[in-house]
């Protein structure tokens, strides 16, 4: 006897274990983050794991590389890499100590040329690529030695103690909630980041730009332009993590390559978000997720006094997976 009820048929098995797989890939980072942060809940409270101070330092921390990692993640998704943290952030702390300590001008005008700098740090590395054309890896590292150079000659090759607390008072007042100023100006800019990347004409030209540059120059897609921009706001976001590092320990880094912000982290940190490091498909709001995950698992270390050598293995172990998930995601794509 038929059936008077209709049924459709249902995705293939093979499309469903797509799906499957799909889901775990995009939602892994926050199944790893929950479980870390209850594991340590548990083996790290013994060392004051869960007290107020312990999470507003690892917010504190956060904050460092999340500003680096939020200007890379719009670098990349415009299909440049940006590894030039460690010549900029040297030379952002350089101007700090320079301008704000020996010549006293105020903290909020140090803070302005310094991202005055950082800027012009991104303009000079995205000339070499939009007109040298030059590959973004090759001239972001490039640059490096030019920049730390630079420090170097500017602080004699000596680092510059900050004896004025202004500078440490204004980045570091616990405003709302308690949180330190600089957390809040890290959301604050991956929330700019997030209207920016979906809901304006230069976040769309900044995806274009990275899946396929020739498709978008052909569209129309000023993609010179593009590219100086992603470059600038990497340069700023790294010079203004430099200028945090440097109130902080209320002395300047020597020189980027000794001591001061690479853009290793960073970069896992991006792959860990899902965002493609071939360009042009991520969400910033992930990274920053990844950042925090990141920043969680080392402070557990290190309040549990594990060897340094645990904590490169954990780093290592993360950018390994870091990159098999990224090469998961574009062949299923």
């Amino acid at each position: 006897m038929t059936s008077l009820v209709r049924t459709e048929p249902g995705p293939p098995a093979s499309d469903r274990g797509q799906q499957l797989i799909k889901w775990a890939l995009d939602n892994s980072l926050y199944v790893a983050m929950i479980t870390v942060f209850l594991l340590y809940s548990v083996i790290a409270a013994p060392y004051n794991f869960l007290t107020v101070g312990n999470l507003v330092n690892i917010l504190i921390s956060a904050a460092v590389l999340g500003l680096i990692t939020c200007g890379l993640t719009i670098a990349i998704l415009a299909g440049q890499i940006d590894l030039s943290a460690a010549g900029i952030s040297g030379l952002g702390s350089i101007v700090v100590g320079v301008l704000f300590q020996l010549w006293s001008w105020p903290a909020p005008a140090t803070l302005l040329a310094v991202l005055i700098v950082g800027a012009l740090a991104g303009l000079l590395t995205s000339t070499l690529i939009v007109n040298v054309k030059i590959y973004s890896l090759i001239a972001s590292m490039s640059v490096v030695g030019l920049y730390t150079g630079l420090a170097m000659t500017f602080s004699r090759n000596l680092q510059i103690p900050l004896a004025r607390l202004q500078m440490q008072q204004l980045m570091f007042y616990r405003g709302i909630l308690g949180i330190p100023v600089t957390v809040w100006v890290m959301f604050v800019l991956y929330g700019l980041g997030f209207v920016m990347l979906n809901h304006t004409r230069l976040g769309a030209h900044i995806y274009a730009t990275g899946a396929n540059y020739t498709a978008a120059r052909l569209s129309g897609v000023p993609v010179n332009r593009v590219i100086r921009i992603a470059l600038m706001i990497s340069g700023v976001t790294i010079a203004l993590a430099a200028a945090l590092v440097t109130a902080r320990g209320n002395i300047t880094i020597l020189y980027g390559a000794a001591g001061g912000l690479q853009s290793s982290d960073a970069l896992i940190a991006v792959l860990l978000g899902g965002v493609s490091l071939f360009g042009g498909s991520g969400k910033i709001e992930r990274n920053l997720m990844a950042v925090l995950f990141l920043v969680l698992v080392q402070n557990g270390l290190t309040l549990m006094s594990v060897p340094l050598s645990g904590w490169f293995l954990a780093r290592g172990a993360a950018f390994l997976l870091a990159v098999v998930l990224d090469v998961a995601r574009v062949r299923l794509g």
